[in-house]
């Protein structure tokens, strides 16, 4: 069993950690956020992301959701959805830090398994923002908190191993910067970074993270 949760884990860690927000460059009319993001993790990908800005006072929260998706042939036997909340929580200057917390839908298909995982993840990002511009530093951790396995070959091989859920397989940290160059209401995000297993003596990725998005407030 320990095999299939391996392989989940490590298979179902595709994607960006974070919804993208330069909060200096926030109009106080903007009350939605959309983009569309290419990218390298475990893959190649491309994603779309829509955010809502929440207002609560003089601190807005963003409600995110996004939908990931693997170059390739078939795009419905692997996806990735998640649903986030985020804020910052402190500033000074142009200083800040803020979080984001994300419950995740993950499905994973091959000759192999068909996996179904069902995660959440937290990021923490922290850095100086202009409204022009901006350059952060981010931490995340994804946990993946229960897979349904559909065995297929990989049956044939550990024949013991059977379908149903398996709980935790453990989780990814994720450690990277991020940069964005606002012009106008548009803005561009570039992340790159590393991650790890946790125990880190796992590299479930190619060697760097690397992200391009382009997202406009309206």
């Amino acid at each position: 069993m320990k095999l299939a949760s391996t392989i989940a884990l490590l298979m179902l860690s595709t994607g960006a950690s974070a919804l993208d927000v330069n909060w200096r460059s926030l109009d106080k009319d903007t009350r939605y956020l959309g983009g569309i993001q290419f990218g390298a993790d475990y893959g190649s990908y491309y994603s779309f992301s829509y955010g809502q800005k929440l207002n609560n006072g003089n601190t807005p929260v963003i409600a995110g959701y996004e939908l990931l998706l693997p170059f390739g042939d078939t795009i419905a036997d692997d996806y990735k959805m998640k649903a986030s909340l985020q804020r910052e929580f402190w500033s000074s200057g142009n200083l800040s830090f803020s979080l984001q917390g994300g419950l995740i839908f993950r499905r994973y298909e091959s000759v192999m398994a068909r996996f179904y995982n069902v995660g959440a993840d937290v990021v923490s990002t922290f850095g100086y923002l202009k409204p022009n511009w901006g350059a952060e530093l981010l931490v995340g951790y994804d946990y993946s908190m229960a897979t349904h396995i559909k065995n297929k070959l990989l049956k044939e091989y550990y024949p013991e191993i059977k379908d149903g859920w398996y709980d935790s397989s453990g989780g990814n940290f994720k450690f990277g910067a991020r940069f964005n160059r606002v012009f106008g209401s548009t803005t561009t995000f570039f992340n790159i970074g590393k991650a790890f297993g946790q125990d880190f003596e796992d590299n479930p990725t190619l060697p760097f993270y690397v992200e391009l998005s382009l997202q406009r407030q309206f």
